[in-house]
């Protein structure tokens, strides 16, 4: 049976990198407008599909050790709303952590839209996902408790701090906790972060002026302030167009500042508003305990709405080559646009940037091979599909690594197994699927056709 190379991106994945370094991504501001709300509605089920959304950027998300994503939006409940006062379905949230994120920042400027309820209901959620999250509290106890965020991984002891500027003008009444951009309290956070034992302080900012692209006086006067007490990287949000990377050296230590990520996904299409960039990096260990930073990349992303079938995914796609591979994946238009964007990133970066690499999936053969799964037909094998995503299937945790769930052309969820260059070979995988592990169901080989990266259409 001949896999490609999807397997050899499941061996990197899982064997991971050096117990001396330490990956982190960073991706700027999840958004929810009314667009976005209505074109994620699945009418066949009556819910909402967010995890086509991040399928293009998911395997890039999970090669790291720490990924972080600003949400921002609340998880306030029905009626689900978009600009001004965002309240989000849950299963917002439940993509981003299917994408791989396993940080979530909830202290922005929309903090508080939806009030009590609105704070509450999102680390509800959150907290139901088991995903870390900071920025945002129920009590005092609870901040007292949880932060700084701290994240102990390949031999690091990292903090997390989250700030925000601002709420909008909207403050909710105490024990609720929103972290306000205050010198006292960063002070007293960094202080008990080093006595907690970080030997490494990120400090995650939502400042800057909006539609800003270069960092203001207050952005350089706070990232100054978090270095002199000791912080490692200043990470920021919130202008919603992209602002410059730096690496630099302050008092012999390596630092970087990210001025502004940028949307990761909106409905803001005006021009700089619509993408953003991953930022990945690396940090390792070196002699006495010191700590550098070994590389650092940003990946441009372009938001493309784009309708397949019941549902309208707002895809995050990294510069790559999607007609070459999926003729008319992207239209002249969303092509046009896309290439502006990322014309304009790259000015901006090659006159400011610092010390960074841009990262390109073309790059990368294993990326390319998995970007060719899935703008492409295969054959595989289907396991169940049925109205829900709800599977009664039990799979052994090695064969778990080959699933995949797709939404179907009607709307449907199905569960596809493996990915195979031919019929026979799809056709073997099913009789050993059935034989070894499903005596009572019948998986079926289906060849999806060549048509867009979701839904896909079965032929059994």
């Amino acid at each position: 049976m001949r896999q490609i190379s999807f397997i050899l991106f499941l061996f990197i994945h899982l064997v991971g990198f050096s117990q001396d370094s330490l990956r982190f991504i960073f991706a700027g501001d999840v958004m929810q407008h009314g667009g976005q709300i209505a074109a994620a509605y699945n009418a066949k089920n009556n819910t909402y599909d967010y995890k086509d959304c991040f399928k293009f950027v998911k395997p890039i998300i999970q090669r790291a050790d720490i990924s972080i994503a600003n949400l921002e939006v609340t998880h306030a409940g029905k009626p689900y709303t978009g600009y001004p006062q965002f309240s989000a379905p849950p299963q917002l949230s439940e993509a981003i952590v299917d994408a791989g994120f396993n940080v979530i920042l909830t202290a922005n400027n929309h903090s508080c839209d939806g009030g009590k309820k609105g704070i509450i209901g999102t680390l509800d959620v959150l907290d139901r996902l088991q995903v870390k999250h900071t920025g945002t509290f129920r009590n005092q106890a609870e901040r007292d408790a949880n932060y700084p965020l701290m994240i102990q991984k390949n031999g690091f002891h990292v903090a997390i701090l989250n700030y925000t500027y601002g709420t909008n003008g909207l403050r909710v009444a105490p024990p609720l906790i929103v972290n306000y951009i205050d010198s006292s309290v960063i002070l007293k956070d960094i202080q008990k972060a080093k006595k907690n034992g970080a030997d490494y302080i990120v400090c995650m900012m939502h400042w800057g002026d909006e539609y800003k692209q270069l960092p203001s006086k207050y952005q350089k006067n706070w990232e100054k302030y978090c270095y002199d007490l000791g912080a490692d990287m200043v990470i920021g949000s919130h202008p919603h167009v992209l602002q410059p990377v730096e690496k630099k050296t302050i008092q012999g230590k390596e630092k970087l500042t990210v001025w502004s990520l940028g949307n990761f996904v909106s409905n803001q299409r005006d021009r700089y508003k619509d993408g953003g960039i991953l930022v990945q990096t690396t940090i390792q260990k070196g002699n006495e305990k010191s700590i550098r930073i070994t590389s650092v990349e940003t990946v441009l992303t372009y938001v493309h709405p784009r309708q397949e079938g019941q549902t309208k995914p707002f895809y995050i796609l990294p510069d790559f080559d999607y007609n070459a591979i999926h003729t008319g994946f992207l239209t002249t238009e969303n092509k046009n646009q896309q290439m502006q964007f990322y014309a304009d990133s790259r000015a901006l970066f090659n006159q400011y940037n610092r010390s960074v690499n841009e990262f390109l999936v073309s790059n990368d053969s294993i990326l390319t091979a998995e970007y060719t799964f899935l703008l492409t037909g295969y054959f595989a094998v289907k396991l169940e599909e049925k109205p829900t995503s709800n599977f009664d299937i039990q799979l052994p945790e090695h064969l778990q690594k080959m699933v995949r769930q797709f939404t179907t052309k009607e709307g449907n969820y199905v569960l596809l197994c493996g990915f195979y260059e031919t019929a026979e070979d799809a056709k073997l995988a099913s009789t050993l699927l059935k034989e070894l592990y499903f005596p009572e169901v019948v998986p079926v080989y289906v060849n999806p056709k060549q048509l867009t990266c979701s839904p896909i259409e079965l032929k059994n």
